[in-house]
């Protein structure tokens, strides 16, 4: 029996690698079109491009693991249903489901492995990209010397030259148009010049020789003046193409962990009930106010008038005031519970996703079966079709829980549940060798089709 899990096993390996290296191919190349334009506009060096697609390859796994299993299960049982091996096998005395025993065993190893991946693994790099991302945002725009090109890389001034040296420091024939901090542009042109960055890297130096100002005058702009200099050093600050790398303490709700998700909950379920306490404070504070007016209006000597009294306005100003703070607290209360509701969903997922690996081993051995000859193609487009329904379930239930229309453990396991079910009954049928669907049509409907029939055959 060991040869024969052997067996098995390694029919799924081949599949399952091919599976994850398409789909996580098919995730990167829609993560490239994102951030293309941000790569190619700001200049990242080589090891920055890989560590932003390692990082962000942590995601893509968690999605195209469980994706993967399903279409390995597919392939593989599909092509041992086509050449007849569960056949053989059945003769030899070993069941459906007996083969079907190690894949489950491997896809819950799988599972577990998904989620300490999901819980440890994931969140770090989730939050090491987040940061790296924003980072990459706030870097300046990558610039290069280009005779006879305006280069508008610097916010507030616009550089021509007209030649440059071989070692792309030396130059000639410059023209600068300043406007940083002027309401009327000035220009200043050079006939050479050293451009260079200062120590820091931060700081553009531009060192301007044998050149002239023109320069209009502020207050009265029908003044001109042209000053003429032989030595003139421009210094542009924050230009610098240089990453600059930065940490950040704040967390996201996928840049957590279970324990710290757990954590914010616990000071986010003190809000709520900080809130609600709130809210029956204020309740209660207008129930008293009316009380107190309405007693000292009868004890004295002249009661209010419900209908013309200063005291009625007076009753009714105030209830506005702990309306608007009642009203303050629900929106406080609403934002409270969503945020509780949201961070629930993202524990839940953490765990859901990864038994998606046995869900869609129970669905795909049966699909495998079913779908015999279809090769590659078939495995990859029901895992497609099934993985699409899926996300779709995961998706709804994220936006109905979010709503408070479900909860958060239903928003997330009700997939599992429901393709769970479906595996089982797929399985079952399966291994008592029974159709999947039965269509009987109506009695009214066979009489026609056998009218038809008839009537072809006679012609």
């Amino acid at each position: 029996m060991r040869i024969a899990t052997n067996y098995i096993l390694k029919e799924h390996i081949g599949p399952f690698l091919f599976g994850l290296a398409v789909i996580t191919f098919v995730l990167i190349m829609d993560f490239i079109l994102d951030i293309l334009n941000l790569i190619i506009s700001k200049g990242l060096p080589t090891l920055v491009i890989l560590e932003v697609f390692v990082l962000n390859l942590a995601w893509m796994l968690a999605l195209s693991i469980p994706m993967s299993v399903l279409v390995a299960v597919l392939m593989a049982f599909g092509r041992l249903s086509a050449d007849f091996e569960i056949t053989a096998f059945k003769a030899c005395g070993v069941s459906y489901h007996r083969l079907l025993i190690p894949v489950i065993i491997a896809s819950t190893l799988l599972t577990i492995a998904m989620m300490w991946f999901n819980d440890r693994v994931l969140p770090e790099a989730n939050h090491r990209a987040r940061i790296l991302m924003s980072d990459i945002t706030r870097k300046k725009p990558a610039w290069n010397i280009e005779p006879g090109v305006f280069i508008d890389s610097f916010p507030g001034y616009h550089i021509l030259i007209q030649k440059v040296a071989a070692d792309r420091v030396h130059v000639e024939g410059i023209t600068i148009y300043e406007q940083k901090d002027r309401d009327i542009p000035r220009t200043i042109a050079a006939k050479r010049g050293i451009i260079a960055f200062t120590a820091d890297q931060r700081t553009l130096k531009i060192d301007l020789q044998d050149g002239e100002i023109h320069e209009p005058d502020q207050d009265d702009p029908g003044k001109y003046r042209r000053l003429k200099f032989e030595n003139q050093s421009i210094y542009i600050n924050d230009t610098g193409n240089e990453l600059v790398r930065s940490d950040s303490e704040y967390r996201g709700d996928r840049e957590q962990n279970v324990s710290m998700m757990r954590e914010s909950n616990k000071k986010i379920m003190d809000k709520i009930v900080s809130a609600q306490d709130n809210i029956v404070g204020k309740i209660n504070q207008a129930f008293e106010f009316v009380n107190i007016e309405l007693r000292s209006s009868k004890e004295s000597p002249n009661p209010i008038n419900l209908d013309t009294a200063s005291g009625l306005q007076r009753i009714i100003g105030e209830l506005k005031k702990i309306d608007k703070h009642v009203k303050y607290e629900v929106q406080n209360l609403n934002a409270f519970e969503r945020q509780y509701n949201s961070m629930l969903v993202e524990i839940h997922k953490k765990f859901a996703i990864p038994v998606a690996c046995i869900v869609f081993t129970l669905l795909g051995g049966p699909l495998g079966v079913l779908s015999r000859r279809g090769g590659m193609g078939t495995g990859l487009g029901l895992s497609l079709l099934f993985f699409v329904l899926y996300w779709a379930f995961l998706i709804g239930g994220e936006e109905l829980a979010d709503r408070r229309l479900i909860s958060a453990f239903w928003a997330m396991w009700g997939a599992n549940t429901i393709l769970g079910a479906a595996g089982i009954y797929l399985l079952v049928k399966t291994v008592r060798e029974t159709v999947f669907i039965q269509f009987r049509p109506p009695d009214f409907l066979a009489k026609i089709i056998d009218h038809f029939s008839n009537r072809i055959r006679l012609s």
